[in-house]
């Protein structure tokens, strides 16, 4: 039986967006659902499945989908560690606005044809970025300017990332960046990268100025920050420890890199976050 979820029915009448983060683990009830809403969700963090429109597709940590109102789906993990979900929900008024505002630029990522959604990829290095622009949306369900706000700059992204003017990335660094999210490779730092990828280090941070306008150092302590990130909003794990995951010794560097991603401490990232994971 198929779930049919209704705008009204689960927020204030006043209601702009709905922001979630959700952890799945394995036993989690999940059912088939459809809604007269639009969403978007990204994974955070670990791998699951998404079973859309009788169609079933496996999502990985900053794979993004632009659910439509109508999609009928449900998500399911894969295996022990379950996935942590970024969800945010917004009124079907405000997803028709900005299709009739911008409908070249915005359609063919809110209102796409055919049987699936429009499904992106926000990279490892942004992860951080955009968990910090959650902030406000949690702060103000009401506001409609927070909510387009979000939208667009998340569209924004999406489409600048996906022109056909931007170059792909070259199979070998793409391999590398994937492989970099692994922590026995991001504890290494930027010869961990360089090692994945097989190149020489001149040759990589070359690349990878020109494909990302990111050094491969950088790039990694994105990849490193998000991961400790993930492990203050999820565990109790001492901050010590986190760091050495990130293979930082030097606790007031990691504070450093960790204050200039997210803005805060790591003791005050965790009191501030925490709690917020269902």
């Amino acid at each position: 039986m198929i779930e049919h979820k209704r705008w009204r029915r689960l927020v204030p009448a006043d209601t702009a967006h709905h922001l979630a983060i959700i952890r799945f683990l394995p036993g989690r009830p999940a059912r088939m659902h459809t809604h007269d809403f639009p969403e978007i969700f990204w994974l955070e963090r670990g791998r699951g499945r998404h079973h859309i429109n009788g169609q079933r597709r496996s999502l990985d940590t900053g794979d993004l989908i632009f659910v439509r109102p109508a999609d009928r789906h449900v998500l399911e993990t894969v295996d022990a560690e379950g996935f942590i979900l970024i969800n945010v929900a917004y009124a079907p008024d405000i997803r028709k606005e900005l299709i009739k505002r911008h409908p070249e630029e915005i359609k063919p990522l809110l209102d796409p044809g055919g049987l699936l959604p429009h499904r992106a990829k926000l990279s490892a290095a942004t992860l951080g970025a955009w968990r910090r622009r959650l902030d406000p949306l949690g702060a103000n369900a009401r506001s409609r300017v927070t909510a387009e706000a979000f939208l667009l700059n998340l569209i924004a992204q999406v489409s600048d990332r996906d022109s056909p003017a931007r170059p792909p990335l070259p199979a070998w660094l793409q391999s590398a960046c994937d492989d970099v999210q692994q922590p026995a490779v991001f504890a290494l730092g930027a010869p961990g990268l360089v090692r994945a990828a097989g190149r020489s280090a001149e040759h990589v941070a070359r690349t990878m100025r020109t494909a990302l306008n990111l050094t491969p150092s950088e790039f990694v302590n994105g990849v490193r920050m998000a991961h400790a990130a993930r492990e203050l909003r999820v565990t109790e794990r001492p901050i010590a420890d986190i760091a050495l995951d990130c293979g930082l010794s030097n606790l007031s560097h990691f504070y450093a890199l960790f204050k200039q991603a997210h803005g805060m401490t790591p003791r005050n990232y965790r009191l501030a976050h925490h709690r917020t994971v269902l």
